[in-house]
């Protein structure tokens, strides 16, 4: 992403990949935007168990087949994508705030956040969280 807001295009984007590769039977647990403003941008982080049984390279290289063949083509930056096991630390933070708050975290936005595990959440625009 080129600027620091997330707009309604780049979530609807994030959705339509995600549904695709759900339909092409790469699993998506988790997904959610991710700002850093270390970086100053945005990342789509999906976690997939393909990660810890074939390793981020190949996973992200999954995704990427996915990408490409989505129609109408995707208008989202590619740079932005990132594979990340299913027992990551951000994700495993954000699970235990959903079970210890009893409700789900899926279509919220979270913003300037510290979770349990001393994690800091500039932003996010979150998909889902399983």
């Amino acid at each position: 992403m080129a600027t620091a807001t997330l707009v309604n295009q780049e979530i609807e984007e994030g959705k339509r990949l995600i549904d695709a590769l759900n339909a092409a039977g790469l699993s998506v647990d988790s997904a959610l935007w991710l700002y850093s403003s270390e970086r100053e941008s945005w990342r789509l982080m999906l976690t997939s168990p393909l990660c810890d049984q074939k390793g981020t390279l190949h996973t992200y290289k999954e995704i990427m087949v996915v990408f490409r063949q989505v129609e109408p083509e995707l208008k989202m930056d590619w740079t932005g994508l990132v594979a990340v096991s299913p027992n990551d630390e951000l994700i495993k933070a954000l699970r235990q705030l959903q079970q210890e708050g009893n409700f789900k975290l899926s279509g919220r936005r979270m913003t300037n956040n510290l979770l349990s595990n001393r994690m800091w959440v500039d932003d996010a625009y979150i998909y889902q969280i399983a």
